[in-house]
């Protein structure tokens, strides 16, 4: 009882926090982990985000989202899709030449062709937020420059936007493909730059799906996701070596270095720091020293 009485806490904080206009209309029960939902939102994107909010805290087993949206406005299908529409037409990330939708009784469906599942999930998220949508289906097909990329040229392009993105390190992430199908693993710092991987990977063409199975360091107590972050913080504390310079890692007990300094010094210091480290039995130094 204890457990669901601070989760029920835990969750309306979160609430409250991200979603501060409309927490209050939202009621939350807790049943063994498992929670329910009701009330009511003013938008459909407002009941899916309510849920994506749920979902993100600890020891959530279930969630049964009972949430109403709100009819004070009633309108007409051709109202919705034109307000659908116009919300595609202000998108440039969307061509409206290529998407349009359809609303029947309340129900958006959205045709046409796209060349990435970015762009198909932009598309449902912009029409959920027009008021009176109660739901969005998509029967919307990947056009032809996705459907010729293969699976190499998707891995390609997706670790091309991870490194010119600067969001995540793309030497973190493993990035692996079939059949459109992306696979990303790995350890990056935190949740935020879980998120921003999966979005970066679906804007990609010919991505169909993503499995995120990413772990973050500042989460681990243990394993080579901890002893990264801790070499990491170790190189940015040494006032010897420079962490814009360095790049370090740690895989099965072994530390990685690479990048490039500007003294034989730094680099014999990089990989001092390392050796230091309770944990790591190995250290690969792979630094470039570049002389003037």
């Amino acid at each position: 009882m204890y457990r669901d009485q601070q989760l029920k806490s835990d969750i309306e904080k979160a609430l409250e926090r991200e979603m501060p206009q409309s927490y209050l209309e939202i009621n939350v029960e807790v049943e063994k982990g498992y929670v329910k939902l009701h009330g009511i939102v003013e938008s459909l994107a407002e009941k899916e985000q309510a849920e994506e909010i749920v979902k993100k805290v600890p020891n959530v087993r279930g969630i049964d989202n009972g949430l109403t949206v709100a009819m004070d406005t009633i309108r007409e299908d051709e109202e919705i899709e034109h307000l659908v529409m116009e919300k595609f037409l202000n998108e440039p990330r969307l061509d409206l030449k290529k998407i349009g939708a359809e609303c029947e009784k309340g129900t958006v469906i959205l045709r046409g062709t796209a060349s990435s599942l970015g762009e198909i999930e932009l598309a449902k998220e912009l029409a959920a937020q027009v008021q009176g949508v109660k739901e969005v289906k998509t029967l919307v097909k990947f056009g032809e420059e996705a459907q010729e990329a293969d699976d190499s040229s998707i891995v390609n392009a997706i670790e091309t936007a991870f490194a010119t993105s600067g969001l995540v390190e793309a030497e973190d992430i493993i990035t692996g493909c079939t059949n459109g199908i992306v696979k990303l693993e790995g350890i990056v710092d935190n949740a935020e730059q879980k998120e921003a991987a999966v979005v970066i990977a679906k804007t990609v063409p010919g991505v169909r799906k993503v499995v995120e199975n990413l772990k973050t360091r500042h989460d681990s107590t243990s394993g080579d996701g901890y002893l990264t972050n801790k070499l990491r913080n170790a190189l940015k504390d040494d006032p010897r070596v420079s962490p814009a310079q360095v790049k370090a890692y740690v895989i099965d007990e072994t530390a990685y270095l690479s990048g490039i300094v500007y003294g034989i010094d730094a680099k014999k210091a990089a990989e001092e720091v390392a050796r230091k480290i309770q944990g790591i039995k190995k250290v690969v130094n792979d630094i470039t020293v570049h002389y003037h």
